[in-house]
This record gives structure tokens, sequence and C-alpha cells, in this order.
């Protein structure tokens, strides 16, 4: 792990038995490491030492992890740092992401060094490319909106309600990376190979020549009829993709009745490793289908969340998307578009201007 070496970490944090463990997690992955338990001290360190990533506790003495990570981030010589928030279960309401919310990430007590690592090194990758690549959805106004596109290796949670446009943006984003040369698996409950070309044709987001060319493999599931074995039998699936440079699961949905939290989230665990190792991966899930508290839960391990929603405006139902976190593009989540899906067309951005018209 040679190459970690000048790569700093600094940990904000009053628990010395956690800070311990941290410590020798990431020495041993090979990054240098500093700490402290005191607020003002940190944000000296994180002036002073220029981390790469800064992990701080949601609660320091007196200040909240929260107004560290406004100040960091409102300090122009700060403001490129990555921030991890490490909090514990009964702080989840607590905790937001998206607009106003200078942290990256959360790593949500306890977790083991496995969790630790595949939370850090997609942040840390995100600040080595400042100008990191990403997969464009082929529409240039919706790239704007998300800071440029989803990150190549990240985690991307579609989330909305039924009808609110979720499987038409993954189409999308399918088309848009397919034409910039990456190769996708999906793995959809919502078609069959045939109505998914017919739908994405009428979108004109035609991808029969990449089926031809095996650029993109489609495997219709029935997630529901796995029961509890459905997160494991999909991820093996998933993990037999070698070679595939992005995975799309829409929607996981029907798998998540049948299986425990734990296991929603050990699948996503496990999509986080898959991600360490260059393969993006995007799921689309309906907001109806999962609790609040593991919807959460999700959303901190996701580097990308992407929330749908059907709204009315004046006498109009519109379609809008919220960019509510996209890693290593903070300064622009928060975003909100309205947008029309128009056969023949695909997804039209609707201008402000015009929604009330």
């Amino acid at each position: 792990m040679a190459g970690n070496k000048a790569k700093k970490i600094l940990i904000m944090e009053t628990d010395k038995q956690l800070v311990a463990m941290m410590e020798s997690i990431l020495q041993e992955e090979g990054y240098e490491v500093l700490s402290t338990n005191d607020p003002t001290e940190g944000l000296t360190m994180s002036r002073r030492e220029q981390p790469t990533l800064i992990i701080v506790a949601f609660q320091l003495p007196r200040m909240k992890g929260t107004s560290i990570a406004r100040r960091i981030r409102k300090d122009p010589a700060t403001d490129h740092q990555s921030i991890l928030m490490v909090a514990d279960e009964s702080q989840l309401e607590d905790l937001t992401i998206g607009r106003g919310s200078g942290i990256d990430d959360f790593l949500i007590k306890p977790f083991d060094a496995a969790e630790m690592v595949t939370k850090i090194k997609p942040l840390i990758a995100a600040r080595e490319e400042a100008e990191g690549v990403s997969i464009s959805t082929g529409n240039g106004e919706l790239d704007n909106k998300m800071g440029g596109g989803v990150p190549l290796g990240s985690l991307t949670l579609i989330e909305g309600d039924s009808g609110a446009g979720k499987s038409v943006l993954s189409q999308q984003m399918m088309r848009g990376s397919l034409d910039d040369g990456y190769t996708i698996s999906l793995f959809t409950s919502e078609n069959t190979v045939a109505s998914l070309v017919k739908q994405m044709r009428s979108l004109s987001l035609n991808v029969i020549d990449y089926l031809l060319l095996n650029k993109m493999r489609i495997y219709p599931i029935e997630v529901a009829r796995l029961g509890d074995q459905a997160p494991e039998t999909l991820m093996q699936a998933m993990k037999n993709e070698n070679g595939r440079d992005m995975i799309f699961v829409d929607s996981l949905t029907s798998a998540i009745p049948h299986s425990s939290p734990k296991e929603v989230v050990g699948f996503f665990e496990e999509c986080k490793r898959l991600c360490a190792n260059g393969v993006t991966v995007v799921i689309v899930v309906h907001s109806h289908g999962l609790v609040r508290e593991l919807l959460i839960r999700l959303r901190s391990l996701c580097d990308a969340h992407l929330q749908l929603r059907t709204e009315e405006i004046g006498n109009k139902l519109v379609k809008t998307l919220e960019v509510t976190k996209v890693r290593g593009a903070d300064k622009r989540t928060g975003n909100i578009v309205s947008f029309e899906v128009e056969p023949g067309w695909g997804m039209r951005v609707i201008p402000i201007n015009k929604i009330g018209a």
C-alpha cells in the first residue's frame, strides 16, 4: 500500500479506544494518521497539515461535528478536504445529507475495518481526482445539476415514488454511459429484454447495437420469488459480471420485504466493495418499500443519492429530481430540476419560468 503514504487523514474524536482502532486500520492501509480530541486544535491542524480526509465525531467538546464541517467548508484553505462523520444510530435523525451539509459521508457505529475502508477509499480517490472522471447521462442539463455526472467507481441510489421517473433516469444514465464507451450489466425486475429495448427506443435511447456488441447485458430477475435469499443471490450474480464497468439494479424494492434490515445493509456494503474495485453500481428503489431508519442508513452508505418525486405545481403534475448527494461534487448538490418524459425525446428539463405556464 505504498501509494497511500503521502495521504494524510485527520481524526477528531474523544473516544480513545475508537481512535486507536481507526489509527491501526488506517496505518495498516498505508495512510499517515493524525488525531486530536479538541475541535479548535483540529481546525488548526486541518489548515496546517492539509489532510486529504478528516474523520470527525458527531459531538466533540464545545462543538458539534456539523459546525466543524461548516467551518472547514467556509475556509478556502480547507474547503477541498473530504469529511467523514462518525455517529451512532441514536443520532441518525440529526444527520443531514445534501443542501447545507458540509459532510461527504457518514460512518455509523458500530463498524468494522472493512466498512471503514470501503467508506474512506472513494473519498480519498475523489479528492485525488479533483477533476475526476464522471459518468455522463448524455443530457448536459442533467449532468450540470449533478456536478458533471455520477463519479466513476461510485455507489448511486436512485429513490422515488412509483411513476416518478426512476427507471427513465437510470435508462438515460445507461445510454449516456454506453455512448462514452463503458460496458453495462442491468438486472431488472421491471422489464423483459424486449420490453426494455422497446421502451428505451421510444425515448430515443436505442441500445440494440450495444446489446449485439455485448457492450450491454440485460438480466430479467424475479427477486421476490427468491425470498430472503434475494440479496445474496443477486450479489453473487453481480460479482460474476467480471470486467463490466457499470452494474444497474432496477429495482431492488421487491427483495426488501423478504430480507432483514441487516441483510439489505449487507448487500449495499458488498456493493461498496465492488465500487472499491472500480465498478460503478446504480441501485433503484421505491421509497415506499423501505422504513425510514433503513432508508437513512442506505443513503449514508451511498456515494450519490438522487431523489425523484411527482409534484403538483399550479395545475400541472411535474416530475422533479433532487440531487441530495454526489461525492466529489458537494458544491453542486442540493440542486432540484423539473423534467418531463416525452416519447421520442426522453427526459426534457423544464425551465423554472415555464413550469407554471
